[in-house]
């Protein structure tokens, strides 16, 4: 048993043969679920009056953005856990990609599937009625907010930063009910325009994204819209080769003399130095992925953790009666990605679907005054008790607990 991110009411189980890890769980809550691929496993029996948890995140599974990988992470999900209720896919081209699996394999109307952002394939699923729900951004909006802010910076208006240094633009869910308003909308912004006007002796400002994608065609409407309003002018930089070609377009504009920058650094902490540097020049706001070491003026965007929250509802939406659901996403060191899947799981731990969980404390307070039975073999068992304590055929020690060639390791006789 192990404690899984900053919450002490999640755990995790590592099962493994011969001392080799073969699978580990993760379960919200106290109900440990039974691996599809294992023919033992640990559950547990739940006070009088206790509901079973009803969600269960299986795990969270990262493909390094590797499109074939994406595919056979739900593949071998289908294939470990043929009763997955909900695929979760925390990037933009996971859903496409996760419909694409479960076309394939037929599975389109037994596995629910909730999403980010607009991917084309997306929405049009949405329309179908294969995909329950998409969290967005406003992309638009975060371009047109970039400009509007660094104008307001490079006149002296400093009211335009809140407090506590970061404007919010907020997530939104859309289903069904909005799917074509919204389509609407984006295709009007993505009508933008071909050529940008010159604003002789007008400020110079640049937007500055992370690589190239439909979000930043559109962020770049919304700049384009902000320039001509406030009659100032623009530079919208793409980097296509990663970090160092973002450094080099950052080195370059500062160079130039640059008014300001807008910029979503990829890497925000090796490019630490370099954004401390860039502020010392000239104003520096980060939009889209935050620097908050970097001494930008104003972070602009979304709140991720909201963001997966919001991501939670719809699961619990096209869930209703709870089920099982495994999550798909790049990486997990992405401070974006991180935060989308805690607020996911919190949401998820935020309904009367979920077993009431007790106070935080050492990991054994998930558990605590619950007997852990293995499955075919009565005799076989644990309890942690309210003390603290290890009750059970092997009271009191701590080690490896053995059922049919599975281990399932005790670390602590207090469980931390």
């Amino acid at each position: 048993l192990r404690k899984i991110g900053p919450n002490q009411n999640d755990i995790r189980v590592e099962f493994r043969r011969n001392g080799e890890l073969v699978r580990k769980i993760e379960a919200i809550g106290t109900r440990i679920e039974k691996p599809a691929d294992l023919a033992t496993t640990t559950q547990t029996n739940p006070e009088p009056g206790t509901k079973f948890v009803q969600y269960t995140i299986l795990d969270t599974l990262t493909d390094n953005f590797d499109s074939r990988k994406a595919e056979s992470n739900v593949e071998d999900t289908l294939a470990k856990h043929p009763d997955v209720d909900a695929m979760v896919g925390l990037f933009a081209y996971n859903p496409p990609l996760i419909l694409q699996v479960l076309k394939k394999a037929d599975k389109l109307s037994k596995v629910k599937v909730v999403g980010f952002d607009e991917h084309d394939a997306t929405l049009q699923a949405i329309k179908d009625g294969t995909l329950h729900g998409t969290v967005v951004h406003n992309p638009y909006q975060l371009g047109y907010k970039s400009i509007e802010v660094l104008n307001a910076l490079k006149q002296g208006n400093n009211r335009v930063i809140p407090k506590a240094g970061i404007i919010d633009v907020p997530a939104r869910a859309i289903r069904q009910n909005n799917v074509e308003q919204f389509q609407a909308t984006l295709k009007e912004h993505l009508k933008g325009r071909v050529t940008r006007e010159l604003h002789k002796d007008k400020p110079r400002f640049a937007f500055v994204s992370n690589g190239l994608a439909q979000f930043w065609r559109i962020a770049s409407i919304g700049t384009d819209k902000a320039a001509d309003e406030f009659g100032v002018n623009l530079g919208f930089h793409s980097p296509t080769k990663g970090v160092q070609h973002q450094n080099e377009i950052l080195r370059e504009l500062v160079a130039k003399g640059i008014d300001g920058i807008a910029v979503s650094p990829i890497d925000p902490a090796g490019q630490k130095a370099l954004l401390q540097e860039i502020a010392r020049k000239t104003i520096l706001i980060t939009q889209d992925s935050d620097a908050p070491d970097s001494n930008r003026r104003a972070f602009i965007g979304m709140d991720n953790y909201e963001a997966g929250r919001l991501c939670g509802k719809l699961v619990k939406e096209a869930l209703p009666k709870g089920g099982k659901v495994m999550v798909f996403v790049g990486r997990l060191d992405l401070e974006s990605a991180k935060k989308r899947q805690q607020g996911l799981i919190d949401e998820l731990k935020a309904t009367d679907k979920i077993a009431p969980s007790p106070k935080p404390g050492s990991l054994a307070d998930n558990i605590r005054g619950k007997r852990i039975h293995f499955e075919g073999d009565a005799k076989k068992w644990i309890q942690f008790n309210r003390d603290g304590t290890l009750s059970g055929t092997n009271k009191g020690n701590i080690g490896e607990y053995v059922v049919d060639g599975l281990k399932v390791t005790i670390t602590d006789d207090k469980g931390k």
